[in-house]
């Protein structure tokens, strides 16, 4: 949905709000809410992860989204760059890494062919942040999970009808993915019940709480 959506289901429910005030909440409190998901992520030790990137257009110019999942399609990371190279695979893989002990990395790394991947494995491995026998496959078709993981955060872009400001853009981005994440059930067993009935309902008690907004409503 776009802002203008969101906007218009509050004013049928008797709450006016405009989709500028929304928007500008988004931006506000997105990365406070990507700081204090990352707290609840479960760790979980996966066979393989795939990694690659995807295109955000800022104000007519092209930015790179890196991203990774694991075997089970759940979001483990993602960084958001006006450029794409070996130094930034490097950061993005490590940053991916850095929660896992050695023994708890994953077997596989799934990438595409660019060479910037092979170079950061490479790297991480020599600096002894990545398991020496970790594979690196470079087959496309290994790569479908997370290709097809794209789609949600693109069309929640294009229902912004794009960007205009990489702050900005970045801001909503970790919104969106944040809010994916809590929608593919990744912090579902923090919760108290999870019956089909009550999850969407459960799920947005969790978010209130991690603001104490529980807390003023008691």
């Amino acid at each position: 949905m776009s802002y203008a959506n969101i906007s218009d289901m509050l004013a049928e429910r008797g709450i006016s709000v405009d989709r500028s005030t929304i928007y500008r909440w988004f931006i506000e409190y997105s990365p406070s809410l990507r700081k204090k998901l990352r707290r609840y992520q479960f760790i979980n030790t996966n066979s393989s992860w795939q990694l690659d990137e995807t295109y955000v257009k800022v104000k007519g110019q092209w930015f790179y989204l890196y991203r990774a999942i694991d075997n089970q399609g759940n979001t483990l990371d993602f960084y958001f760059s006006k450029k794409r190279n070996n130094y930034l695979a490097y950061q993005f893989l490590k940053r991916c890494l850095k929660c896992y002990s050695l023994d708890k990395q994953p077997k596989t790394l799934n990438t595409d062919k660019h060479a910037s991947y092979a170079h950061a494995i490479a790297l991480l491995k020599k600096r002894g942040f990545l398991r020496k026998d970790v594979k690196h496959r470079q087959v496309k078709f290994l790569n479908n999970g997370i290709e097809s993981d794209h789609a949600p955060i693109k069309k929640r872009i294009v229902a912004t009808s794009g960007f205009t400001i990489r702050k900005r853009a970045w801001s909503s981005i970790q919104g969106f993915e944040s809010l994916r994440m809590l929608n593919k059930g990744q912090f579902d067993f923090w919760l108290r019940h999870d019956e089909p009935k009550t999850k969407v309902r459960n799920r947005s008690a969790f978010m209130n709480s991690l603001f104490n907004v529980d807390a003023i409503y008691a």
